[in-house]
């Protein structure tokens, strides 16, 4: 590669919307969650309820296509997406066939929506690496009842005030005396 190449991809990554997605399907319902990350670096997290039957394909691709409305609601044309399902990925990337009629609809609903990107980049990644939307999807199916529209997460450096007290022990005495083993 030549440097203005390099310094084409680098400057298209400054430009680039991130988005971590993933969808679950369990007994207790659907998910998405997302979190996305701005080329500003302003990272906006959802979770989503899915009131529909999914399997836990169809949640992934549900994932994938709100994540892609995300960034261009926001008026974004490149993105870089990342998902831990292998099999949308592949099914995206062409490298798996998808057979199901349902897939397919999904498969062809990415393609219109890709369209709409100038820079599209679509990256399978571990489990591991995609815990903040695992989390975020998991926290849609936790209630059967609706959720508030803003949950605050706080970080908490110390006691809110109730005092712990410590009582240090300097010796114990145990009498066997009695005792019958």
């Amino acid at each position: 590669m030549d440097g203005k190449s390099i310094g084409m991809i680098s400057q298209q990554d400054a430009l680039s919307c991130k988005v971590y997605v993933n969808g679950i399907a369990n007994q207790k319902g659907s998910g998405v969650g997302i979190v996305l990350i701005s080329p500003e670096k302003i990272t906006i997290k959802k979770s989503l309820r899915l009131d529909f039957s999914t399997t836990n394909n169809e949640a992934e691709y549900e994932a994938l296509l709100m994540g892609m409305t995300m960034v261009q609601k926001m008026g974004g044309k490149a993105t870089v997406m990342f998902l831990d399902s292998r099999l949308v990925v592949g099914q995206v990337k062409g490298e798996f066939e998808s057979r199901d009629e349902r897939m397919q609809r999904y498969l062809s609903q990415v393609g219109h929506l890709r369209s709409g990107f100038k820079s599209f980049n679509l990256l399978h990644i571990p489990r591991s690496g995609n815990t903040h939307a695992n989390s975020l999807a998991t926290l849609a199916t936790s209630s059967t009842q609706g959720l508030p529209q803003v949950i605050l997460v706080e970080d908490l450096y110390k006691s809110a005030g109730v005092e712990r007290k410590v009582v240090h022990v300097h010796q114990v005495r145990v009498s066997l005396a009695g005792w019958i083993p």
